[in-house]
């Protein structure tokens, strides 16, 4: 299903009122829908983790088009994309915000918009357990586990390689792969290699001789 469709899919059911409180002229939620997705994918890109793109957006319509407040339906277009980007696969650099404002620089029926990266501090959605009970939040869909500086979730242990492991979601699963560590990656106790690793919502994770437990973030 097209990217464009899937997002409309989200929203349609909970926001087909909303969106006709706020637009007139002709405007529909799917317009706004094919645009958020024609600039996601224009603006994918490939991180060190993976497969990535944009998580700002702005959408400029005419005022004669807009007739009441945008914000609680920005709003819902950033939670559907959030969740549109983690089955996607997508790494973010951070939170979704979509901008829905007038502009009448835009003409009557159309709208504009543009996408761009906007670092910031994510939610946790998983994190790992040490056996001392020291939890370690896992924030990025994409997220590198290593000893380096620049790695997403930092575990200073020597044994640990600097990119040690990536983890992510992507069709509603968990994958983990060792993109080549010196002591190995376990997933309940079966080796992880190159090739992606589902892994359940809640496991043993084993970076080197280091176990972990891998559980979701509670909200």
């Amino acid at each position: 299903m097209k990217l464009a469709r899937q997002l409309e899919r989200r929203l349609e059911d909970a926001l087909d009122h909303l969106a006709g409180r706020i637009f007139r002229g002709g405007l529909h939620l799917s317009e706004l829908a094919a645009r958020i997705a024609r600039e996601a994918e224009l603006a994918e890109f490939r991180s060190p983790a993976g497969a990535a793109t944009a998580n700002r957006f702005t959408l400029l319509v005419n005022p004669a088009n807009l007739a009441g407040d945008p914000r609680p339906l920005a709003r819902e277009l950033e939670a559907a994309f959030t969740e549109l980007a983690a089955d996607r696969g997508w790494r973010l650099e951070g939170p979704v915000t979509v901008a829905l404002d007038r502009s009448a620089e835009v003409a009557v029926g159309t709208i504009a918009s543009s996408a761009s990266i906007a670092p910031g501090t994510l939610p946790c959605w998983a994190q790992l357990t040490s056996p001392n009970g020291e939890k370690t939040p896992i924030r990025h869909n994409r997220a590198v586990i290593g000893r380096s500086d620049d790695a997403d979730v930092v575990l200073g242990y020597p044994e640990i390689s600097r990119t040690h492991a990536l983890i992510y979601r992507q069709g509603g699963e968990i994958y983990v792969v060792d993109p080549g560590s010196a002591n190995g990656t376990q997933v309940d106790g079966t080796a992880v290699g190159r090739t992606p690793t589902l892994m359940a919502a809640v496991a043993e994770l084993t970076l080197a001789n280091h176990h972990f437990r891998f559980t979701p973030c509670r909200s």
